[in-house]
C-alpha cells in the first residue's frame, strides 16, 4: 500500500514535469530530508532542467535572449513586506493577502542566508557591497533561486529596507510562437537538442562565451592560444563550440561584434568610424562591408530608420 506522502510526493513530481515540457526552466523542486528512490528522480529533474535551459538557449541564441529578472520587495523596519515588484506574483503566484504585512523570511527555503539577525546581515551586505543566494519558494512548492542584495531606504527620516533578487534567465520567443500554433501531431519544438552536455563541457562553454564576450573590440588570436589561455586543446574548442552555437569561434565572435556595432548605432550618437574601432574592424569600409553582408543595408541607413 502506497502511503499518503508517497501520492503527494509523486504528484509533486509530476507538476514538476508539467512545468518542464511547458518550456519553463526557472524553478527548481526541493529535495526532502531522505534517500529513496523519488528524491533520486528529483536531483535528475533538478540537473536536467539546468542542462536544458543552458543547452537548448545556448545553442539556440539566435532565437534566445538572456534577460535578467528582478524580483524586489519592499521591507519595513521588521522585515516585513510592505509593497512588492508586480511581478512577485506572476512569478511565485501568491496573492496580495499572502504577501503584505508577512515577514520576508516566510518566502524563502531553509537554504537561503537570512539568518534571525537581519541586522546583521544588513549591515554587512551593504558595507561590503554583498551579494547572497536566495531561493524563494514558489506558491506550488518549487524554488525560484537568485543573488539578493539589501538596500537601505529613507522615508520622512525613517529607515526601511529593499530586497532586491536577481536571477539571469532566458527568453525564447520561438519556444512560445510554436505553442501557439501547435498542431495536434506536430513534432515538439526543440528537437534535435535533446542531448544534454556533460558538466565540464557547459564550464568549458561558459569560458569560452566570456572569453569571446570580452574581446569584441578586437580580433581573436590563434585557436591554439585560446586553448593555452582557456586550458584545454584546439581540437576540443572547435569541437564542442560548434556543436553548441552551430558555428565557429570566430564566426560567432564576429556575430557578436555586429550585433554590438548595431546596438551602438541605433542607441548611440557615436561616429560610426567610431564605432567600427569600438567593435575591432580594421578599417570603415571594412566594417561596412561585414555589416552590410549580415544585416543587408549599411550602418548608416541604421540611422534613418
Amino acid at each position: 500500500m502506497l502511503s499518503t506522502n508517497f501520492k503527494a510526493r509523486v504528484q509533486e513530481i509530476l507538476d514538476f514535469i508539467t512545468e518542464i515540457t511547458l518550456g519553463n526552466y526557472t524553478y527548481t523542486l526541493p529535495l526532502r530530508n531522505q534517500k529513496d528512490e523519488l528524491e533520486q528522480i528529483v536531483v535528475s529533474l533538478n540537473t536536467m532542467v539546468e542542462e536544458v535551459d543552458t543547452v537548448v538557449h545556448r545553442i539556440n541564441h539566435d532565437k534566445s535572449k538572456e534577460v535578467t529578472e528582478n524580483l524586489v520587495f519592499n521591507l519595513d523596519c521588521n522585515f516585513q513586506i510592505t509593497s512588492y515588484s508586480d511581478n512577485v506574483v506572476e512569478t511565485l503566484k501568491y496573492a496580495e493577502e499572502e504577501l503584505l504585512n508577512k515577514p520576508v523570511k516566510f518566502l524563502v527555503s531553509n537554504q537561503t542566508n537570512l539568518p534571525d539577525d537581519l541586522y546583521k546581515l544588513l549591515r554587512h551586505t551593504i558595507e561590503e557591497k554583498l551579494s547572497f543566494k536566495v531561493e524563494f519558494k514558489h506558491q506550488n512548492g518549487y524554488l525560484w533561486s537568485g543573488y539578493g542584495y539589501l538596500h537601505t531606504m529613507i522615508s520622512g527620516g525613517k529607515k526601511t529596507y529593499s530586497l532586491s533578487v536577481f536571477k539571469a534567465v532566458y527568453h525564447n520567443e520561438k519556444i512560445k510562437n510554436s505553442l501557439k500554433d501547435e498542431k495536434p501531431g506536430a513534432a515538439k519544438y526543440p528537437t534535435e537538442y535533446r542531448s544534454l552536455l556533460l558538466r565540464d563541457q557547459r564550464d568549458l562553454i561558459k569560458q569560452l562565451h566570456q572569453y569571446v564576450m570580452e574581446r569584441l573590440d578586437t580580433s581573436l588570436p590563434e585557436i591554439s592560444e585560446i586553448g593555452s589561455y582557456i586550458g584545454c586543446s584546439a581540437n576540443k574548442i572547435k569541437k564542442i563550440f560548434k556543436k553548441t552555437y552551430g558555428e565557429t569561434i570566430y564566426t560567432y565572435h564576429r556575430h557578436k561584434r555586429l550585433d554590438k556595432a548595431y546596438t551602438l548605432i541605433k542607441d548611440t550618437h557615436m561616429d560610426i568610424s567610431l564605432i567600427s574601432i569600438e567593435c575591432g574592424f580594421q578599417s570603415p569600409a571594412h566594417f561596412s562591408r561585414a555589416f552590410k553582408k549580415v544585416y543587408g543595408f549599411s550602418p548608416s541607413k541604421v540611422r534613418k530608420f
